[in-house]
């Protein structure tokens, strides 16, 4: 009766743990709001970790998705193992040349796991019981599965990253030209249509980060191309639009001022308040920052390690 406990346990103890590790990837990769316990949890910590030691470089992101993945296929071979674990060695056939009573069943049992999530399949041990012989397929799919996954997040975050710097560099580019200045000087019909064009760029953006909330902690080594640099300037351009004096200009600087205020609160709400632990503006934030979303944003540069003047 304790030897069938225990079995039954082992099992139970593993289905949830492969259970947990779906959720989690499920919730990463699938979920409109794309907010896995787990993958969130490891990002957030990572960052905070490079920030006390001071060195959020470009490195946190990256080795995050890698640990993520890594943890995901983890729980799934241990999951799978604790199933296995009550029929070694007795559900099992060995080849010739393989004691299986020298062999640690908790071994034999990860190993067996790893060989068959992996796809590898070396033939060294077979199941020869029923059931086992009909759930092993069902593993080697999730680690098929699991690869799909992997894939499929990393061009979700790198196509998300790549339109956020599209927007960064936008930006830089009509900070250094001075369009500011042409917001505040005679009208000009194509003024109206950029400030519209970023409007609906902010918005697309603000889809990106709730989607794919682990690209905030991708810094930029270089300013021009990093969103928390770029949004202050966008701040600043839709300040000077819904002030301007032509009522299309001032129209499209409204909508890109609305757009600015959603998305930082969002940044605020995800990431400033709950995970990276910026609650207060900086004693030297510049006086121009006066707004909420200007608060934000200087936050998120100062986050990130780009300094605004």
């Amino acid at each position: 009766m304790t030897e069938m406990f225990g079995a039954a346990l082992s099992i139970a103890a593993g289905v949830l743990i492969i259970a947990a590790s779906w959720y989690d990837v499920f919730h990463t990769l699938l979920n409109p709001s794309g907010r896995g316990t787990m993958s969130r949890l490891v990002f957030a910590s990572s960052w905070r970790v490079a920030r006390r030691l001071g060195r959020a470089g470009g490195t946190v992101g990256p080795a995050s998705v890698v640990i993520v993945i890594a943890s995901w296929a983890g729980l799934q071979i241990v999951g799978w193992a604790l199933i296995y674990l009550p029929s070694i060695p007795a559900g099992f056939v060995y080849v010739p040349g393989i004691d299986p009573e020298n062999l640690l069943p908790i071994i034999e049992a990860l190993y067996f796991s790893a060989a068959t999530l992996t796809t590898l399949g070396f033939g060294d041990l077979v199941p020869n019981e029923q059931w086992l012989r009909m759930i092993v397929p069902i593993e080697a799919l999730t680690g098929f599965a699991l690869l799909s996954s992997a894939a499929a997040w990393f061009i979700q975050i790198h196509g998300a990253l790549a339109r956020q710097r599209a927007l960064a560099l936008r930006l830089t580019h009509l900070r250094e030209s001075g369009f500011i200045d042409l917001l505040t000087g005679p009208a000009i019909s194509s003024t109206a249509i950029i400030v519209e064009s970023l409007a609906a760029q902010l918005a697309a953006t603000r889809i990106d980060i709730m989607q794919t909330a682990e690209t905030y902690y991708f810094r930029e080594l270089d300013s021009r191309f990093s969103l928390a640099s770029g949004l202050v300037s966008a701040s600043a351009i839709g300040e000077a639009a819904s002030a301007s004096l032509q009522p299309e200009v001032r129209n499209a600087g409204v909508t890109m001022q609305t757009a600015l205020h959603d998305l930082a609160r969002h940044l605020d709400t995800a990431f400033l308040r709950r995970e990276v632990g910026l609650d207060s503006v900086p004693d030297d934030m510049p006086s121009s920052a006066a707004s909420h979303a200007d608060r934000v944003f200087h936050r998120i540069a100062r986050d990130h390690r780009h300094d605004i003047s």
